[in-house]
């Protein structure tokens, strides 16, 4: 996790708001393009590109926003998925994020970062479910072929 977006949850987190956001599964040729911080070796902790939910956002301007500002690649379609409700810990913080997932198309394969903290990659769906992409529930879902059935997911990581 960048060091921006470790405090902006920690800034969630101590006013206890609900973090919405707007999430991509870009499918193509077999493969889920997928980013990670650029401080952080190939392999560990990926996730799903997209960002947080804004007021007066739609679904696809909130996605085509965030794939144009993060990636050389523009938004082609998109279809609405599913939502996530996202109950995790990070540094000893509890987060609760509702997340919307859509499955998105976008005009290349040849992706590379349009921000110096940021690395994307395509995943081969074969290598999904043993790679660190998260939240785990949606890698398992995408990884089982399921994605297409599932409406609402969610997810409690936290302690009792």
């Amino acid at each position: 996790m960048s060091e921006s977006e470790s405090r902006y949850i920690a800034e969630v987190a101590a006013r206890r708001a609900v973090r919405p956001s707007v999430r991509s599964l870009i499918v193509q040729e077999g493969r889920v393009l997928v980013q990670r911080p650029s401080d952080s070796e190939p392999g560990h902790h990926y996730g799903f590109i997209g960002g947080g939910y804004e007021i007066g956002d739609t679904f696809e301007s909130r996605l085509r926003k965030e794939i144009e500002e993060e990636t050389n690649a523009r938004l082609v379609d998109w279809e609405y998925l599913f939502v996530v409700e996202n109950r995790f810990v990070d540094a000893g913080r509890r987060v609760h994020a509702v997340e919307h997932y859509l499955l998105a198309t976008i005009d290349r394969t040849d992706v590379v970062s349009r921000e110096a903290h940021l690395v994307q990659e395509w995943i081969p769906l074969s290598a999904l479910a043993a790679t660190d992409v998260r939240p785990h529930a949606v890698r398992d879902v995408l990884a089982t072929g399921r994605h297409h059935e599932i409406r609402h997911l969610t997810v409690n990581a936290w302690p009792e």
